[in-house]
């Protein structure tokens, strides 16, 4: 770990906000338990199924909470205060993205658990065949991973878009395009925020590194045209 990263992370510990994101945990213990015990039988044939909601929620809040604070930096010019340190922007940058990876996972990590731990005893009580200890560990690493990721996308849209407001607005704004185009063309699945599901639902099978090196691949590019934009951006 770099020593930028590290710097970065000391900043997210001494940040209130980075603390209040973890009240995303009881919310997705009851989003979970609404979803698997009120939708129909027919919709939930896998663990997977339970938890599909709970898992885009975490999903919209990681993203959201690493766009909002990178994008406060941006709007309240204390970036500069990092650029100043480190005159090269990529590697400020870079350092942003690591962290907020880093806690993205954590969080996911910590949700998908707990998803676990809520909705198995309802598929149980549903009869519905439960996973075998290497695809639940599995599932739960995956995700954790993929939620890093997604964290990873969230801060290059703060980046993008410098006002942290704007920047939740953005990343809902296009969890609801995704939803939209996953009820008119069925491709909700292959879009970032839904491929954790994805992700989630292809534990133990072929198509998970191909769910997995999809979201790489859109976050990668996003990260990518943010750190183009960021170089070329004027604080003054």
């Amino acid at each position: 770990m770099s020593a930028l990263t590290r710097a970065e992370l000391m900043k997210l510990r001494t940040v209130r906000s980075t603390w209040m994101v973890l009240l995303v945990l009881p919310v997705v213990a009851v989003v979970s338990l609404m979803d698997a015990a009120l939708d129909p039988v027919e919709h939930n044939t896998t663990v997977a199924d339970f938890m599909d909601v709970s898992l885009a929620v975490v999903s919209v809040v990681v993203a959201a909470f690493a766009a909002a604070l990178v994008g406060g930096e941006f709007a309240r010019r204390t970036v500069g205060l990092d650029y100043l340190a480190v005159p090269k922007r990529v590697p400020v940058l870079a350092a942003k993205v690591s962290a907020f990876a880093g806690v993205g996972a954590v969080l996911g990590l910590l949700s998908t658990l707990l998803a676990t731990a809520v909705v198995v005893p309802i598929a149980m009580g549903r009869d519905v065949a439960l996973d075998g200890a290497g695809v639940a560990v599995l599932r739960v690493l995956a995700v954790a991973a993929a939620v890093g990721v997604l964290a990873a996308f969230g801060t290059a849209i703060g980046v993008l878009v410098p006002h942290p407001g704007i920047a939740v607005g953005a990343v809902v704004g296009w969890q609801v395009v995704e939803m939209l185009l996953g009820m008119a063309f069925g491709i909700g699945d292959v879009l970032p925020i839904g491929l954790v599901t994805a992700v989630a639902q292809r534990a133990g099978t072929a198509a998970l590194p191909v769910a997995f090196g999809l979201l790489c691949l859109y976050t990668a590019s996003v990260v990518g045209v943010a750190l183009l934009v960021a170089r070329r951006r004027d604080l003054a």
